[in-house]
């Protein structure tokens, strides 16, 4: 993902492919979710594309959900840092480091 899908990096008259409109790069495992997970990502799902709930069930589709074991980020010059994912489901706020 990057700041590119927004308005920020433009907004700055940062250049799309530059290291200053952030990316962040997210790696691991998808994984079919059942039950109460499901039902949940169901809910969530359809309650934002209403569309899908006509879409036909023989297409095999299931839920899942991403199981992150790497995050990068690359937001500034000299290479990506390594986040933990623990680190990055405990982020309460964005915010940028003065340089």
């Amino acid at each position: 993902m990057s700041l590119a899908q927004t308005d920020y990096c433009r907004l700055q008259g940062f250049d799309p492919q530059s290291p200053l409109c952030a990316h962040i790069i997210l790696s691991g495992d998808t994984v079919e979710v059942e039950g109460l997970e499901a039902e949940f990502a169901q809910k969530a799902l359809f309650s934002r594309h209403p569309e899908m709930i006509d879409w036909p069930s023989d297409h095999g589709w299931f839920f899942a959900k991403f199981n992150i074991t790497q995050v990068w980020v690359l937001d500034y010059f000299g290479g990506v840092k390594k986040v933990t994912p623990e680190e990055y489901y405990n982020a309460s706020s964005l915010h940028r480091k003065h340089r």
